[in-house]
């Protein structure tokens, strides 16, 4: 008896958190009461405190079932393959196809950058995602210093400011990507945006160089 009030304990939470990414995605989460939410969700207010202490708890308990799309990115740095261009590419890429494919990471991200104002109760879900994207900043530039060390990179570029161009261009792709319905045109435009980077950062003739001489 006891294990099956344990398992309908965890039903419970599990759906609260479900009905409040969807309420919260839908009116924002400084409108939604918890009063709302247990409305939703078919349950009594008692039942959220049992769970949550309050609406910055069920807030952060939410953002916890997520990978961030940069954090991902970031995990799977090792696994990119090729030489510095490709495996920059490829490490570019990865946060705006994890948006594609996979729902509740979309849903729950496009609650965090769009439809929540953080207070101080909910700081550490706001720091989270700028330790992710700071993580992803430092990875980008390690990748970006081995290209010119490989020389597929222009040896003049500042390698940190780089880095800093890169993850101001993904967070802005992220943004424009939960602010709307994202199809295939949208994600084709993100990636020829972040080739167009990509290719930016590769050395140039000389002026004046003509084929010939190269």
């Amino acid at each position: 008896m006891a294990r099956k009030t344990k398992e309908e304990a965890a039903e419970t939470r599990a759906r609260l958190l479900d009905t409040a990414e969807e309420v919260f995605l839908r009116e924002g989460v400084t409108r939604t009461s918890l009063q709302r939410i247990a409305e939703a969700a078919g349950v009594t207010r008692g039942a959220i405190y049992w769970h949550f202490q309050d609406k910055a708890d069920l807030f952060n308990a939410m953002m916890d079932r997520i990978c961030l799309p940069c954090e991902e990115a970031a995990c799977a740095l090792e696994a990119q393959a090729g030489n510095a261009p490709q495996a920059l590419r490829g490490f570019a890429r990865q946060p705006l196809e994890r948006m594609m494919e996979d729902e509740r990471t979309r849903r729950v991200f496009t609650i965090a950058i769009h439809r929540t104002e953080y207070s101080e109760d909910m700081r550490a879900a706001f720091e989270r995602q700028l330790e992710a994207m700071e993580e992803f900043r430092t990875q980008a530039e390690a990748i970006v210093r081995r290209g010119q060390a490989e020389g597929s990179f222009a040896a003049v570029l500042d390698a940190r400011a780089a880095s800093v161009a890169m993850i101001a261009l993904i967070d802005g792709l992220l943004s424009r990507a939960t602010s709307a319905s994202t199809g295939p045109a949208e994600l084709r435009d993100a990636f020829a945006a972040i080739d167009l980077f990509v290719e930016g950062l590769t050395p140039r003739p000389a002026a004046g160089a003509c084929g010939s001489c190269r």
